[in-house]
């Protein structure tokens, strides 16, 4: 298990604070604000390392308690149901939109949630799959593909500028699907664990200047 940490220069120390708890990780810069180019450029980075498992994760993320352990047993088990994508995260007010797996994971219903416009293009639209990027997996051998999804489909990344949490999860589907016409995409790959093994910090204004604190319902510090 790799992880990529995504920062801006300001927050530097908060990212160096979270590699102690994370074993092999390393921290991304963004000093462009460009939320798109700083992800696609971690994950990019983390499939250069390796790993069966390769994640991104913000900044502002609270830990569970033995945080590397826990995930380790999460991705076992993901691993045992050939889960490919793991969200570490969920934002409450996502929680109306979740498909229950079982007690221990859950989905986004992609059929229930609302659609993400583009601010470009109004007639372009996609449903975010991921409930925020604050802590996400997957197995290396899909996330290896992304860079070249990023490339290929430039277009789509200037249709929404300041969205990546949705286009990220439009790839993972998309790939695990086996389709590359993204506008038939129905089926969410990527699982949420239940609890959530990382939340939000609500002590930390949001570097998109977006002003909403979104926490998690389900996290807490004991969380398995």
């Amino acid at each position: 298990m790799t992880w990529a940490i995504v920062t801006i220069a300001e927050r530097r120390a908060f990212a160096d604070a979270l590699l102690a708890h994370l074993g092999d990780a390393f921290v991304i810069v963004d000093h462009a604000r460009d939320v798109q180019r700083s992800h696609a450029r971690a994950w990019s980075e983390v499939c250069a390392r390796g790993g069966d498992w390769v994640g991104v994760m913000q900044d502002d993320v609270i830990l569970s308690d033995d945080f590397a352990a826990r995930v380790a047993a999460r991705l076992r088990d993901a691993d045992a149901r050939a889960i490919r994508v793991v969200s570490l995260y969920n934002h409450a007010h996502n929680d109306r939109y979740l498909e229950r797996v079982d007690e221990r994971w859950a989905r986004v219903d992609l059929r229930r949630i609302g659609p993400i416009v583009s601010t470009v293009d109004a007639t372009r639209q996609i449903r975010s799959a991921i409930p925020g990027e604050q802590a996400v997996l997957a197995r290396h051998e899909v996330a290896r593909h992304y860079a070249a999804f990023v490339e290929d489909n430039a277009a789509l990344y200037r249709s929404f500028p300041r969205v990546h949490d949705g286009l990220l999860g439009l790839f993972f589907n998309a790939h695990l699907a086996g389709t590359p016409d993204l506008d038939t995409v129905a089926e969410n790959h990527v699982y949420i664990t239940l609890p959530n093994l990382v939340d939000h910090r609500a002590d930390l204004a949001s570097s998109l200047g977006d002003p909403r604190v979104r926490r998690s319902s389900s996290f807490h510090a004991g969380a398995r």
